[in-house]
């Protein structure tokens, strides 16, 4: 997940923030063991960006410029400019020296032990290159790692001006943004608790993937009186069950979602339900007075209240 992510903003900004980037306006990347290229949301968008940004033209004869530190092999490392492979903690150490050559920065928070892992003349090379192009630059952190990390680039970002030039911040994706990894201990601790009647799982199969020491396991999962799982497939969290809901395939389903830029679509089928699958919609309807409304119905009257609640704020 991307805990780690929400935890370094949270440490550089006091809330959880959504970050879109503009490589296109980039002249100089420094990604921290970050395969943006491939392993993000928005990786297509952010690969064509990139490879705009390497085209030279009669108006334009420079290329962007990629530095790329990593723990291990990746897409983007393998096409960057200069290539470092260094240790997890080496890592953290790198982030600390090139915030400090940039800014100052990150002399308050305590300082790894380990070294860099890079050379010196090549750490004041990388840091000199990000400020001699102050707004037109990016720096930005794998999502594995550690939070520290994450605020340093942040940091990072703020004092080389890239922030609402090539680097931009929203609200989060989520509604309910939160730790997914203490939610999930919430859970298992209600769970060992005897708290939980009724268990909704929509979608996934926990059972087979949550981490092993808060494992969602026929031990734990039979505390709960009532399990109820919407799924496309009969899985093992299907089988500790009670009840299997089959779920509707997105192709045959009305939803709406949200992008990594946080821009909203209405999902739109192109067939009706093969086989009678239920959507989430209906599922948490049936909690709801009107137990019996269709996907349509429900996504249509959401997004009439929510246009006519903007129209009116804007009047005011």
């Amino acid at each position: 997940n991307r805990d780690n992510g929400r935890a370094g903003a949270v440490m550089a900004f006091g809330e959880p923030v959504n970050i879109n980037y503009r490589f296109d306006q980039a002249q100089r990347i420094l990604s921290l063991d970050n395969d943006f290229l491939a392993c993000l949301p928005g990786s297509l968008r952010y690969a064509r960006d990139y490879a705009a940004g390497r085209r030279v033209s009669e108006e334009k004869k420079e290329m962007n410029r990629l530095y790329m530190l990593e723990t291990t092999p990746t897409n983007t490392g393998a096409i960057a400019d200069h290539r470092w492979t260094v240790r997890g903690a080496e890592l953290e150490a790198f982030a600390h020296e090139v915030a400090r050559r940039i800014g100052n920065l990150g002399t308050s928070l305590q300082q790894p032990s380990q070294s860099t892992g890079v050379q010196p003349q090549f750490v004041d090379a990388v840091a000199r290159d990000l400020q001699q192009h102050r707004g037109s630059s990016i720096v930005l952190a794998g999502d594995h790692q550690p939070p520290i990390v994450h605020a340093l680039a942040h940091a990072m970002n703020d004092a080389l001006g890239n922030v609402g030039k090539t680097v931009f911040y929203t609200a989060p994706l989520e509604v309910n943004s939160v730790d997914q990894r203490a939610s999930l201990q919430d859970l298992v601790s209600d769970l060992d608790a005897g708290r939980v009647e009724l268990l909704l799982i929509l979608g996934g199969n926990p059972a087979y993937n949550t981490p092993v020491d808060l494992k969602l396991d026929f031990d734990r999962l039979k505390k709960a009186r009532m399990r109820v799982h919407l799924s496309q497939y009969k899985d093992e969290t299907s089988e500790l069950s009670y009840w299997h809901i089959p779920e509707a395939h997105f192709l045959e389903s009305w939803s709406d979602t949200r992008s990594y830029d946080g821009t909203v679509s209405i999902v739109q089928p192109l067939i009706l339900p093969l086989h009678d699958g239920k959507t989430a919609h209906e599922v948490l309807a049936v909690f709801s007075e009107q137990f019996d409304r269709k996907p349509y119905d429900i996504i249509r009257e959401y997004w009439q209240r929510s246009n006519q609640q903007t129209a009116n704020s804007r009047q005011q």
